[in-house]
């Protein structure tokens, strides 16, 4: 058994470190958001990576705040400014655009409040989250492992 633990000793430790990493992101309520549209710019640009927070309490916000709230209408999540509350819930608007997106976020659709970002960093994101990006992700895991499996075969053989 023990032989057995050292031999994987890598990639249990690559387990256990994306186990704390991932318990670690769900327990903080850090996320991230990529900005796929130039609605924010100046002060977030195209293709810039967000960290963001959900724990964000609705009765917390102020005007001038940048949020992420779930579009009703197609389940999309939108990253804008709020400009101004009123009975019905808060109005947004991003920077670049010229009209408000009317009432948009209320307590059911606030996801979470804007912390930084990262320019450019969505470009990476969409890459590795693409279908060409994952295989190559699962082609460098492979070779990372391969040298393992076939330095055990040839113990065993030799």
């Amino acid at each position: 058994m023990k032989r057995v633990i050292r031999e994987n000793l890598a990639v249990w430790i690559a387990v256990i470190l994306c186990a704390a990493v991932w318990l670690t992101v769900q327990l903080s309520g850090l996320r991230l958001c990529a900005v796929q549209t130039g609605s924010m710019e100046p002060t977030i640009p195209t293709y810039s990576l967000c960290l963001v927070t959900t724990r964000v309490d609705y009765d917390d916000l102020a005007v001038g705040d940048i949020v992420v709230y779930t579009r009703s209408s197609d389940g999309r999540q939108i990253i804008h400014r709020v400009v101004e509350f009123t009975d019905g819930g808060a109005i947004t608007k991003g920077d670049a655009n010229h009209s408000d997106d009317g009432v948009s976020v209320t307590p059911d659709n606030l996801y979470a409040r804007y912390i930084a970002h990262i320019p450019g960093g969505a470009r990476v994101f969409n890459v590795i989250l693409s279908p060409a990006g994952l295989a190559v992700m699962l082609l460098l895991a492979a070779a990372l492992l391969l040298p393992d499996v076939v330095g055990r075969r040839r113990r065993k053989q030799g």
